[in-house]
């Protein structure tokens, strides 16, 4: 199936010809995490179990641990990210003056695939 390529946060972007541009494989799976880790849990009315809710995070002690579990739950549940090998988390807290940030760094493994992939993120003000 194919997916619409549409980076979180902006618009559907136009295809060669015109239309609406579709997805590569890496971009649709990265695309799906995103949203999944951007997602509030519950936020999602058809399936109340979808979604990591990371920006709950934001202003809240680090505590890499929690992190990087909730992120690895909700990679288990994505069925385009390889369970063999597991996917890797990795965060990384670091200081600049009074604001404080966390990055977030995701290794996976497309289903069906050799390839692999990454994503990569940063919790603002924690």
């Amino acid at each position: 199936m194919n997916a619409l390529l549409c980076i979180w946060g902006g618009d559907l972007s136009v295809g060669p010809a015109g239309d609406i541009n579709i997805a590569p494989a890496q971009s649709e799976v990265g695309q799906r995490i995103i949203r999944r880790l951007l997602t509030n849990p519950g936020d999602y009315i058809w399936h109340t179990s979808y979604g990591a809710g990371l920006g709950d995070y934001v202003g809240e002690p680090y505590v890499s641990g929690a992190i990087e579990g909730t992120i690895l739950s909700q990679l288990q549940q994505e069925t385009l990210v390889a369970k063999n090998p597991t996917p890797t988390v990795n965060c990384d807290a670091s200081a600049s003056g009074a604001e404080s940030s966390i990055s977030v760094n995701i290794q996976y493994q497309i289903s069906g695939s050799s390839s692999g992939n990454s994503v990569a993120l940063e919790l603002g003000n924690s």
